[in-house]
């Protein structure tokens, strides 16, 4: 039964006013239809769940007339510009949804999937308000996506520019308010001279310009304070506290409190302080978007990204930067190697997993001259393409980002939260007791006293120290040769206790100490069959014979790589297989010095087997001891014996030879079991699923770009020897973060003792609130700077001359 009436109570769904009128519904009440209805899809689907998360976190149901029409997404332009990716059927869009704002918001945009099974994955980027949705075309057109958006109160906005150039730089209206600010402060200040004068000033002058005082301060408090109203409403309606709330409060309190002494005539007010409170308010907002902007967007990331791909030239291939791309550039993808840019196929067979893409793992297959986009997984024999867009304009980067969306937050930014919020909350109790006690005191002092306590005592600081330092970091270590995924790795990194090395391809060089051929004798045809096929693998052994097997190469038919195993396929009609003894049916050869052996079947025939010794890269005794030195390292390889050199490198530590990929998977799984917090360090080849488990996972590239959706950190090959320098620069970031945070408590400390005790004026309060901003973010910037030189300044005076 449904009964409609007025009334003042609020809605279930989204928390405003049933002031039109009042529906009751499975005895909960709605404001609208609208809101009824999103709650009936949501409890259909069982989606219930997200009124849980927050109070009254929906979004009311309006049909504006200026919502886009949902052909308008039909349209060919249109499409260009939100789909990134449309092939058999899957298609992923990517909206701006400008409606969410709260964690209820991002639990059901990413719980798609579970009102309509057409949608097979949905993400969200918070900060920049953009949704992407991964969904079938048969099952749900772009135009049902829109309309199912617009049912639950997410309709999704078609705008001008892209997202990623209107981040880069601080919104046009911020500079509008400022300058506005600026305007009404200095004139304010000029209007209240009379008030500053005192006696000889004429009575009617000085009426005249508090009144102009009062039309001035309309704009600061219904313009200039839009922004800090809608932050504190947001928060009240969900039941949570942020940081705008006592700012708001206070600018009414000052607003209120002036143009109460203006029509009593028992004073001028202080429309100069409120004035100067809004534009020293809003510099600080500027510093903190200009800052957190620029810390995001400051370094291209194709500068230093150490992803690594073939390069065709007239010389032949050469292992280049993904950043180094142009648009014409030939490049060689092989067997399980990532298309790091969108490229055309021009040679090769190419079957693409766009699982890194889509999440759907099937290969789908590509002919001469099609489109192959970024983030596809070259399944079978090499393939040659030619670079359309360069890495600038790919989202690969975008794309290994959201592969971490759903882990659980680290506890530092859970407790930076948790801080700010108790914080807030103190901030508003101490501000009504200071109230209570000047009102008994001295009751003139009351709304100064009040306004000043909430001004001053801010939290922004408590939230800038995390991000700062750890992007700060981010940034140094990716300049040396360490790029990671986002600032909350660093933290993960600075936890970590034991870290565990994969051998072939991270700890070896990449060029071979010795290659010897032990068995039948090999032809000519033999030999080029051999580097054709080791061509088709991203395996550091199968690099080492198609360089020691110099000549041309044949074009190889039905290529499969198992991982741990070899690879085989067909050249010129002809099986033939590389790998293991086991693999290619020989029998196990007796190894001398951890050397490695890649058996050979042609033609189902054993051939024998090549011999390859290599050495353990230069610095890696040194920086292994350094780790050592302050937790527990570990090796683990595929290989039957260890290399003396590295065997005497990890003399005592773990070391397990002869492992499998799911061997290694769960050596690190008893690492943790045990209570460790696991480093992973391997090339993403056979320890994938290693990287996956463990803690923090580095995956360290050369001449492959073996990027995988569970490395948290991709780093240069030349640089593994610097890796007890970053995880030293990690825990001395955490230390700057407990430290800045220390600082900033002081500060608030201080600034609410004299705020309260009455000697702190709101003007200076507001002051004093953006220079405790731009204290925090210098100390952390030249701390984490400090940090950074003084650790490698060590590590130089350590290393072995």
């Amino acid at each position: 039964m449904r009964i409609r009436e007025v009334t003042t109570v609020t809605c279930f769904h989204c928390g405003d006013p049933c002031a039109e009128e009042r529906r009751i519904h499975e005895g909960k009440d709605f404001c609208c239809q609208g809101c009824e209805v999103v709650y009936d899809l949501l409890n259909e689907s069982g989606l219930c769940d997200y009124y849980a998360l927050e109070k009254q976190p929906g979004v009311k149901q309006r049909n504006t007339v200026d919502e886009q029409r949902t052909e308008l997404f039909e349209l060919a332009e249109v499409r260009e510009r939100i789909v990134e990716f449309s092939e058999e059927g899957i298609t992923r869009v990517r909206f701006h949804v400008p409606q969410m704002h709260c964690s209820s918001c991002i639990w059901l945009l990413e719980n798609l999937h579970r009102i309509d099974p057409g949608v097979l994955r949905s993400r969200v980027d918070f900060t920049s308000k953009e949704l992407t949705v991964t969904f079938k075309e048969e099952r749900l057109t772009l135009g049902g996506l829109v309309k199912l958006l617009r049912r639950i109160g997410y309709g999704p906005q078609i705008t001008a520019a892209k997202g990623g150039e209107k981040a880069r730089t601080v919104p046009r209206i911020m500079y509008i308010r400022l300058g506005v600010a600026g305007f009404i402060f200095g004139n304010t200040m000029m209007f209240s001279f009379p008030e500053y004068l005192g006696a000889g000033v004429e009575a009617g002058l000085k009426t005249g310009f508090q009144w102009l005082t009062i039309l001035f301060s309309l704009p600061v408090v219904f313009f200039l304070s839009t922004d800090f109203f809608k932050s504190a409403w947001a928060g009240i309606r969900s039941w949570q506290v942020n940081i705008d709330q006592p700012i708001a409060l206070g600018i009414v309190a000052l607003w209120t409190r002036s143009l109460w002494e203006v029509f009593s005539g028992s004073g001028p007010g202080y429309f100069d302080s409120l004035a100067g409170l809004l534009f020293f308010l809003l510099i600080g907002r500027w510093y903190q978007t200009y800052t957190y902007r620029a810390l995001r967007f400051d370094r291209a990331l194709e500068d230093f990204l150490p992803l690594v791909v073939l390069r065709r030239t007239v010389a032949g291939e050469e292992p280049v930067k993904v950043g180094a791309l142009m648009p014409g550039d030939r490049i060689v993808i092989r067997d399980q190697e990532l298309v790091p840019v969108d490229a055309i196929l021009r040679e090769g067979s190419a079957h693409i997993d766009n699982s890194f893409i889509t999440g759907e793992p099937l290969a789908t297959r590509k002919d001469i001259g099609e489109t192959i986009r970024a983030g596809g997984r070259q399944r079978g024999a090499v393939i040659e393409l030619e670079v359309l867009r360069t890495f600038a304009d790919s989202r690969l980067k975008k794309l290994w980002a959201e592969q971490g969306s759903g882990q659980d937050r680290p506890a530092m930014p859970r407790m930076i939260d948790n801080v700010a919020r108790r914080f807030t909350i103190a901030v508003l109790l101490i501000s009504l007791g200071a109230g209570l006690y000047w009102w008994g005191k001295d009751s003139s002092q009351v709304w100064l006293v009040v306004t000043a306590v909430l001004i001053v005592a801010c939290p922004c600081a408590l939230a800038l120290s995390m991000p700062f330092a750890y992007g700060h970091t981010i940034r140094s270590l990716g300049k040396q040769g360490l790029f990671l995924r986002d600032s909350e790795v660093v933290e993960r990194m600075a936890h970590v206790d034991t870290v565990v090395f994969d051998k072939t391809g991270t700890l070896t060089a990449r060029e071979a100490h010795l290659v010897q051929w032990k068995g039948a004798r090999l032809t000519s045809i033999d030999r080029q069959r051999i580097r054709s096929m080791a061509r088709n693998s991203t395996h550091p052994l199968s690099a080492v014979l198609c360089a020691e097997l110099q000549g041309e190469t044949l074009p190889a038919m039905d290529v499969q790589e198992r991982a741990g195993q070899g690879i085989q396929g067909n050249i010129q009609g002809v099986a033939l297989r590389l790998g293991s003894a086991t693999y290619c049916g020989g029998d196990e050869a007796v190894r001398a010095n951890g050397e490695a052996h890649v058996h050979v079947t042609n033609g189902g025939l054993h051939l024998g087997h090549f011999s390859i010794r290599k050495r353990a890269r230069n610095g890696i005794a040194h920086a292994v001891a350094r780790l050592r030195e302050r937790m527990r390292v570990a090796l683990l390889t595929g290989d039957g014996q260890v290399d003396t050199d590295l065997r005497e490198v990890f003399k005592s530590a773990l070391v397990r030879t002869g492992c499998s990929p799911v061997d290694k998977s769960n050596a690190v799984k008893d690492e943790q079991g045990r209570g460790h917090r696991v480093l992973m360090v391997g090339d993403g080849l056979n320890d994938a699923g290693a990287l996956a488990q463990s803690d923090v996972s580095i995956t360290v590239t050369e001449t492959s770009a073996a990027l995988t959706p569970a490395s948290d950190a991709i780093m240069d090959a030349g640089s593994i020897v610097q890796l007890p320098h970053f995880l030293r620069v990690a825990r001395r970031a955490r230390r700057i973060v407990i430290a800045s945070l220390f600082i900033s408590l002081c500060y608030n400390i201080t600034g609410v003792s004299f705020a309260v005790s009455g000697q702190l004026t709101p003007l200076i309060a507001a002051i004093l609130m953006p220079l405790s901003s731009v204290t925090v973010v210098g100390f952390v910037t030249l701390a984490v700077t400090l940090a950074a030189r003084n650790s490698r300044s060590e590590v130089g005076a350590r290393s072995p001359q």
